[in-house]
């Protein structure tokens, strides 16, 4: 192919419809390759599939089809169930689970048991386990390996600093002593001698996300506002996630029971009203044979065969049905986050980029769309940004979500070790290393994760480290959870429309969605009993 020149090579390279091999050479093998993202990912994928098929020893050429986001899941789906399926594929953790058990994803244990270039202790753990599957169980995160993680991206607190200063919030960045020895606190948000500080090295607790969220709102609906703030809606928050973990709360979780096939079953607990509990510094707590440490918090299955003694070691924490509440308020109460009819009009990149809303809880992906679509401060609508820890509760643990791809074989493939060969390409040293230069995930090794090829000091945002920072907690969202998201759409639906718009109430949502929600996951289940 090299005949054709370097014009034609430019320009195959920049299309988004031919396959990347029109720029390289292979007399042997030919894997198909699919996979989505942006039009920056698509680009970054197609060179470094094009640096594959040029540099590999094996004679392995790929051919990359990319494939726009909302027609993925289904073209990936009918793939595995046709004859055309690739070799190898991306899968989200929320899409996995249903392409394993229909038997469309091959095992890769074994596999990545003898490679030297893809080592599983090398990674972020929480994110490997999110491609294991126990099919018998129906339980992710145990099991067999059926991917091998691409990245990560964890959630932050994206903020609008020139809207800060607008404001009167002067932003440091310290840590815990360096802010006591310089302000005598460990705040994330404080005020002293007149001036309101801003720490982007510590978590704001929920008081302190509410009081700076109503310093930044100019809506006129809210009834606690700053007519001078230059942004009309101090935060916007997608999800609940961030609220709930962090004080022991769960949508969905898992009661151990031996008399059942799986072991156990699913509760729904997303309007749990029970009080969750943390265990104080100097005690441990030991329920049903489970002990806990300071710090830790009681299991939404042990919490009730607490004692009147284990609780006096431990400090009350809000319920998950209280932290969904605190969610809801930020929208129908205070008003300080925008409601549905705002959000449908506008993407979340599209609120703070625009200046609508000056704290954005997001993901890493949204730093190579701010990079490209925020100009710099000084310029036309331009404006300073950084990122923060997201908000926790104050007596509770750091909590949030990130999202995850992986690279797949498809168990249809006749070419899988050809195939390992290109993942561990793509997903080894190499790979991992030009997706770290681009800067829109953090890298699948801890180690690339804390070097400066990722944190790229110089460019925006300034405080990367608090995305490493985060990956060590984050978990997958509840798309994660099941094979089928059947039973998050029984509620969600009405939580994101009639319940934030302020028609329903939570406990409304609760009347009419948790017994049909328990149903769904029973019956899920219940063909494995």
């Amino acid at each position: 192919m090299k005949k054709f020149g370097k014009g034609l090579c430019f320009a195959l390279a920049a299309g988004m419809i031919f396959p990347a091999t029109a720029c390289g050479e292979g007399d042997g093998l030919t894997l198909k390759f699919f996979s989505w993202g942006n039009e920056t990912e698509v680009e970054l994928t197609r060179e470094l599939v094009n640096k594959f098929n040029q540099t590999n020893e094996d004679g392995i050429t790929v051919e990359f089809t990319p494939i726009p986001s909302g027609d993925y899941e289904v073209k990936i789906d009918n793939a595995l169930r046709g004859r055309s399926a690739p070799d190898v594929f991306i899968a989200g953790d929320g899409e996995i689970k249903p392409w394993i058990e229909k038997g469309g994803i091959a095992e890769l244990d074994e596999l990545a048991a003898n490679s030297d270039k893809i080592v599983l202790e090398d990674m972020w753990q929480e994110g490997v386990n999110r491609y294991r599957y126990d099919i018998p169980s129906r339980r992710g995160g145990m099991g067999k390996l059926y991917g091998i993680m691409r990245d990560y991206s964890p959630t932050v607190i994206f903020y609008n600093k020139t809207a800060f200063e607008q404001v009167g919030v002067e932003c440091i960045s310290l840590t815990e002593e360096q802010s006591i020895q310089t302000y005598g606190t460990a705040e994330a948000f404080f005020e002293k001698e007149g001036t309101y500080y801003f720490n982007n090295q510590i978590a704001m607790d929920w008081e302190q996300t509410l009081q700076l969220s109503q310093m930044l709102t100019s809506n006129t609906d809210a009834p606690v506002r700053n007519n001078l703030s230059p942004t009309k809606y101090g935060m916007y928050v997608i999800n609940w996630f961030c609220f709930g973990w962090s004080v022991g709360g769960d949508c969905l979780e898992w009661i151990d029971d031996d008399s059942l096939a799986t072991g156990g079953k699913y509760e729904v607990s997303l309007f749990d009203e029970g009080k969750n509990y943390i265990v104080n510094e100097g005690n441990t707590v030991t329920v049903n044979g489970t002990e806990y440490a300071a710090g830790e918090i009681v299991s939404y299955q042990d919490k009730g065969a607490l004692t009147a003694d284990d609780k006096a070691k431990c400090t009350e924490l809000p319920s998950q049905l209280e932290a969904m509440q605190y969610f809801v308020d930020l929208s129908v109460k205070h008003k300080v986050s925008p409601k549905p009819d705002v959000t449908a009009s506008s993407s979340n990149y599209g609120l703070f980029s625009s200046q609508q809303c000056a704290m954005l809880i997001d993901s890493r992906y949204a730093v190579g769309i701010f990079r490209k679509t925020i100009a710099d401060e000084g310029e036309r609508d331009g404006f300073d940004w950084d990122v923060a820890p997201l908000p926790k509760h104050k007596d509770g643990i750091a909590a949030g979500h990130s999202g995850s791809l992986a690279y797949c074989i498809a168990e249809k493939s006749e070419k899988k070790e050809a195939a390992w060969k290109f993942i561990e390409y793509m997903a080894g040293a190499e790979g991992q290393t030009k997706f770290s230069e681009a800067g829109f995930t953090i890298p699948n090794t801890m180690s690339l994760s804390n070097s400066d090829t990722f944190l790229q000091p110089g460019k925006k945002p300034a405080n990367s480290q608090i995305f490493v920072d985060a990956a060590y907690y984050q978990r997958t969202g509840d798309w994660g959870y099941l094979p089928s998201k059947s039973w998050i759409n029984e509620w969600a639906t009405d939580l994101n429309s009639a319940v934030l718009k302020g028609t329903m109430t939570l406990q409304q949502l609760k009347a009419d969605r948790l017994t049909s929600t328990q149903e769904i996951v029973d019956n899920y289940y219940g063909a494995l009993q």
